[in-house]
């Protein structure tokens, strides 16, 4: 058994930490006033952190979104699955080397994955997204 399981992937020796892990934090909830909106931005959101991903496997990390997963089966709609989806989130977040924040929107379950970020020590990327070339290439986003 790895005597790290269960321990913040930092504390293991460096030569068996494998490749770098990032948290990608953007907003999944979507804003709008009319259900056109809302379905818009829900898009929207869907798809930067889809490309944030990408550009993150460009720059050789290992992506988590879990806003892009635990959607697929947890109902965002519901209070208490939204916020299970969240405490699983950060059971992620707990073993990546990074957190990125894409974008300048911060929604409430952003503010939770941000201040246990801060309290576990792992460091926050701002990245703002440019627009994608057709290859979906890492020059997507730039840090601010």
């Amino acid at each position: 058994m790895n005597p790290y399981y269960g321990r913040r992937r930092a504390e293991a020796p460096k030569e068996e930490r494998g490749l770098r892990k990032v948290f990608i934090c953007s907003p999944f909830h979507p804003a709008g006033e009319t259900k056109a909106e809302i379905a818009a931005d829900l898009e929207r959101n869907l798809e930067r952190a889809k490309l944030a991903c990408r550009a993150a496997v460009d720059r050789g990390y290992v992506p988590y979104a879990p806003h892009l997963y635990f959607p697929q089966f947890l109902s965002e709609d519901d209070e208490d699955e939204r916020e299970m989806g969240i405490l699983l989130g950060l059971t992620w977040l707990a073993r990546c080397d990074e957190l990125w924040v894409i974008g300048t929107r911060i929604s409430d379950g952003m503010k939770k994955e941000l201040e246990m970020a801060h309290e576990w020590g792992i460091p926050v990327r701002f990245m703002l997204p440019v627009k994608a070339d057709r290859e979906r290439k890492v020059s997507i986003y730039d840090e601010f």
